[in-house]
């Protein structure tokens, strides 16, 4: 054994080479495959929530923390938002042509395929701007519906739209009339319409759910802007005129209302003022030029009345009768006929 150990030939450079490759080559295979082994052992960060699939079939849903699935081709894992984060789809009816139409009365009104006119319960008509806001429930139904999840809900959107807006009154959309536009019941009302927007969103794909069709999505806001259409617009600005000048005339002649009556009040406190004055001040007089007939009266007895009064008549007369030019006196017993001057006999 040891002559064939001396008898075997000493190895060369290029089988040495060939050995140190091939160990090269054997390690970085074994690291090539414990990197691929790990490959989908991996964290999951908060936020997000991955999606395992085997050869193509979803087989699991991994939310944040530590993940591990075989590596691919066997299993591959697909990254999606967590249901704590929301997304945004805005659904806009505003266009060129609505904007360049504005003042033409006599246009016709077009919108955008995405959105356009609802009619209102009470006969009118509102251009509605919206969002919805949505998160994901179901990432395996997400992710096998992905590429449809926007334009469902844009569909979703416009059919809960024209539910909601033929049950609604256009004051529910928007402040058209000046005296509802701080009204709490108003203002409520303007805000129930964006729940039931969402209530019909989900209860349509609800329906889709139960349908074999899930979306893996809900809807947690909706966000509306109303707008009249181009056409009514002037009129609606006319009639808001109109209104807001009648209640400036309104408020104009309350306000001179209100100054004739306070002015009326005080005239009538005075004329009422005046004429008590005026009648005390009679009353008085009266009661003074009575007085000493009042009190004479008062304490005469019933038997001597006449004389006193009749000699309170005499005391006061010769006064009364001094202020005269004139006076003629005939006597009362006299009986004969008296000669008025200028009477005839």
């Amino acid at each position: 054994m040891t002559n064939n150990r001396l008898n075997t030939p000493p190895e060369g450079p290029i089988v040495q080479s060939v050995t140190v490759g091939f160990t090269i080559l054997r390690l970085f295979t074994l690291v090539l495959a414990a990197g691929w082994a790990t490959a989908n052992i991996r964290p999951i960060p908060p936020g997000t929530q991955a999606v395992v699939l085997r050869f193509g079939r979803v087989i699991g849903v991994q939310t944040a923390g530590l993940l591990w699935a075989w590596p691919r081709p066997i299993n591959s894992v697909v990254k999606l938002p967590s249901a704590e984060r929301q997304s945004v789809l805005k659904i806009s009816a505003r266009s060129a042509r609505v904007a360049g139409i504005v003042d033409d009365v006599t246009a016709p009104d077009e919108v955008p395929d995405d959105a356009g006119l609802y009619l209102t319960g009470d006969g009118a008509l509102v251009l509605l701007d919206g969002s919805i806001t949505w998160r994901i429930c179901d990432a395996a139904a997400y992710y096998l519906a992905q590429d449809h999840v926007q334009p469902a809900l844009r569909r979703l959107f416009l059919d809960a739209a024209v539910q909601v807006a033929a049950a609604r009154q256009l004051d529910d959309f928007m402040a058209v009339r000046p005296e509802r536009a701080n009204d709490p019941v108003a203002e409520a009302a303007r805000n129930a319409v964006r729940g039931d927007i969402v209530a019909a969103v989900n209860l349509a794909l609800a329906r889709l759910a139960q349908q074999g069709s899930s979306l893996g999505v809900e809807v947690t806001r909706a966000d509306l802007t109303a707008l009249l259409p181009p056409s009514a617009k002037n009129s609606f600005d006319a009639v808001l005129d109109a209104t807001q000048r009648a209640e400036q005339g309104l408020a104009t002649a309350r306000t001179e209302a209100a100054r004739s009556l306070q002015q009326a009040d005080r005239d009538r406190d005075s004329v009422l003022t005046n004429a008590r004055a005026s009648a005390e001040e009679r009353l008085s007089a009266a009661r003074t030029s009575t007085a000493a007939i009042t009190a004479l009266e008062a304490k005469a007895e019933a038997g001597s009345r006449g004389n006193l009064l009749a000699q309170v008549y005499r005391d006061r007369i010769g006064t009364i009768l001094g202020q005269a030019g004139a006076v003629n006196g005939i006597d009362a017993k006299t009986v004969g006929r008296i000669f008025l001057p200028g009477g005839q006999p």
